[in-house]
């Protein structure tokens, strides 16, 4: 009995991680760019990992997490750059 709950539990641990990994990507699928707002992202994706302010006044949010239980040394990094008017330019990097 305790093998199958412990089978069980490590199931749904890999279960959730490989969920993790799409999270933001899936999340961020009907962004578009001209039309979402950088609140519209925060909203939806959480509070950014780091913000890059442009000489050219675009800001470029982040959202990184480490590689997790399979690649604990790797970062992965989901980014959107927005214009001056706070609406997305482009993803400028993706997992």
């Amino acid at each position: 009995m305790r093998t199958l709950a412990l089978a069980a539990c490590a199931g749904l641990l890999l279960g959730a991680t490989a969920c993790a990994d799409s999270f933001v990507e899936s999340n961020a699928e009907h962004f578009t760019p001209g039309v979402t707002t950088r609140a519209q992202a925060i909203a939806t994706l959480g509070p950014p990992s780091s913000v890059y302010q442009a000489a050219n006044g675009e800001t470029t949010l982040a959202w990184a997490r480490d590689g997790g239980l399979f690649n604990p040394g790797e970062t992965q990094q989901y980014a959107i750059v927005f214009g001056l008017d706070d609406k997305m330019i482009r993803v400028a990097a993706k997992p």
